[in-house]
């Protein structure tokens, strides 16, 4: 499946996920809000997906990647005596019809979705309400985040997009001149992870491509590689040998890996001691492999990187 193809199916299948928030939090609105998670044909085919839906009660209504790219859901309905939702939705540029059929359990959604050629599961997550979940894409307060953490997503904001670009967390740090720790970029690109709905880019693209530095990236490969073709795990020495990093810089990639859940701990693997979190990252779905060019224009000093 082309890159252009899968983006244009993860949208749509955003339409699989059926949800409820946070008003039940509150023991009102048992779904509208914002859901967030994953949705695919097989466990080792996964993509993120972010609904937000509207309930008054009897009509439920409401989009798949809300925003300008946002696709209407429609004949949804929602039995609350038995938690059932049901969804169908036309994905007009490839004409495929969508039905999606789900259960709720407490903060949870899932079930299965099906279209002519294709058939899975998805689940989803009810996000907790909070000032910034109920801003628009366009004007996002970026609430949790501090001023510099603040001052980097917004240039991602307005920098993503032009001149085909995909600048990363590393670059816009860089471009703003801040003396960046570990914590801080984690802080940003954790950020950025959990809030898809932010910009195209991310939803596109993934995280992984706009937060993780393209060391960090071969680091991952280096350990996943091993493990997908059943090879003895590589010692840090070796990926640090393998990557053209110093151990330090390499431990340091091991332990961001781990906080973004790209990696976990296992020490029963050997080496590095570190596995595959998931089993779609041994496929490098989604997007662990992308490396982006930089340029940088004489004319006006900006940097970006482009694909």
């Amino acid at each position: 499946m082309s890159i252009a193809l899968r983006f244009k199916v993860l949208v749509l299948g955003l339409i699989f996920s059926s949800p409820f928030t946070a008003g039940a939090q509150r023991g009102g609105d048992p779904l509208s809000g914002i859901w967030k998670g994953d949705w695919g044909p097989s466990s080792m085919d996964r993509n993120t997906v972010t609904l937000e839906l509207r309930w008054d009660g009897k009509t439920l209504t409401g989009a798949v990647n809300p925003g300008p790219d946002g696709i209407a859901i429609e004949n949804a309905s929602f039995d609350p005596a038995v938690r059932k939702i049901h969804l169908e939705a036309t994905y007009a540029a490839r004409n495929l019809r969508y039905i999606v059929d789900g259960s709720l359990e407490g903060n949870k959604i899932s079930g299965t979705w099906n279209h002519p050629r294709r058939k899975g599961d998805f689940q989803v997550t009810r996000e907790a309400r909070s000032e910034e979940s109920s801003q628009p894409a366009d004007a996002p307060k970026l609430t949790g985040l501090g001023r510099d953490e603040r001052r980097v997503v917004q240039y991602l904001l307005k920098d993503w997009g032009q001149d085909f670009s995909i600048t990363s967390v590393d670059i816009a740090t860089k471009a703003l001149g801040l003396k960046a720790s570990g914590a801080f970029r984690f802080r940003v690109g954790d950020y950025i992870k959990n809030h898809p709905e932010l910009h195209q880019v991310i939803r596109q693209w993934g995280w992984q491509t706009v937060v993780l530095t393209p060391d960090q990236k071969l680091v991952a490969r280096a350990i996943v590689n091993a493990e997908r073709h059943k090879e003895k795990a590589p010692s840090i020495t070796e990926v640090a040998k393998g990557t053209g990093l110093s151990k330090k810089e390499a431990e340091n990639a091991v332990a961001i890996l781990a906080r973004f859940g790209i990696l976990k701990r296992d020490d029963s693997a050997g080496g590095v001691g570190y596995v595959a979190a998931e089993p779609r990252y041994l496929n490098w779905q989604p997007w662990l492999d992308f490396q982006f060019h930089q340029a940088t224009l004489a004319s006006s000093g900006r940097s970006f990187a482009v694909n």
